[in-house]
Formats: structure tokens, C-alpha cells, sequence
């Protein structure tokens, strides 16, 4: 805590947002180097919550540097989309710090912020807010709509 009891926020730098998800997996007690993702341009880790897989990265956006946390959860069901679609965005309304989005056939959990004044709280709650909905989600939408949650197998 700095002088008047300010936080020290990050200056925007990858460098600044690796040593916060590094502190967040040290205190989960994991390793950061054992959840990085091989097969990813740049940085990216994975962890997870209950039955739901979360993906953190680390990305260049229009803006500069961003954290983005995403979950793929369910697979567009074969059936009743129009229905399913609708529950989708009824779920969005209730959100908070993330949403739905689809991405190839796939609804996902997702939510980004710009690097630019981050700080562990905020890596904190949008990797918990994500987490969370995607951990409840795809059970939800999986049951009431018969369609196959997202594996990464």
C-alpha cells in the first residue's frame, strides 16, 4: 500500500500483468509454468473451475495490450435454437463483469479488459467471474437444452 493508501496499478506492460497471474495461480497453489498453453501466439494459461476449463491470454487488441478470460461451455444444440439463443441472452442480463458470446458453434464465457491500470483485484474478479458463470452455466444450458458440453479433448 503506497503513500494515502494507494495501490500501486500496472503501468499496461505484459510484464506487469504476468507477475499478477503468477501471484493469482501461486495463491490457487498452482504453478503458472505447469498451466501455460503450448499451442498459443503470444501468452496464454489455463486452469480449472469445477467442470468448466478457463483460458487466460494475454493479446494485443486495437487499443493496445488486453486480459482476456474465456470459457467455452456448450456446443450449439441441435435443436430449438431460437429458444436456446433467446435463454443466452437472458442469462447476458444477469451477468456481471463478463458475458456470452459464440465463437464457431460454441458459447463461451468470456471477458477483457485493457492492461492500461490493472490491478490484482481486478485479474482476481475477472478470472473468478468467468470461472464461476462457466462453472454454473454449462451445466444449465447442457441440461435444458440437451446440448454437448465443451470438452478440450
Amino acid at each position: 500500500m503506497g503513500i494515502f493508501g494507494t495501490k500501486k496499478a500496472s503501468k499496461g506492460t505484459v510484464d506487469s500483468a504476468v507477475e499478477m497471474l503468477t501471484l493469482y495461480f501461486k495463491r490457487r497453489g498452482l504453478d503458472i509454468r505447469g498451466h501455460e498453453l503450448d499451442d498459443c501466439d503470444g501468452y496464454g494459461w489455463w486452469i480449472t473451475e469445477g467442470s468448466a476449463k478457463i483460458y487466460i491470454f494475454l493479446q494485443e487488441d486495437r487499443q493496445g495490450p488486453v486480459l482476456r478470460v474465456t470459457s467455452p461451455i456448450v456446443h450449439f444444440p441441435q435443436t430449438n435454437r431460437d429458444s436456446f439463443f433467446l435463454r443466452c441472452l437472458d442469462i447476458n442480463r444477469d451477468l456481471s463483469g463478463c458475458c456470452l458470446a459464440a465463437f464457431e458453434q460454441i458459447v463461451m464465457v468470456t471477458s477483457q479488459r485493457p492492461l492500461q491500470g490493472l490491478d490484482q483485484e481486478e485479474v482476481n474478479s475477472l478470472i473468478w467471474n468467468v470461472s464461476n458463470a462457466a462453472d454454473y452455466f454449462d451445466d444449465v444450458l447442457a441440461k435444458e437444452f440437451s446440448c454437448r458440453v465443451y470438452r478440450d479433448d
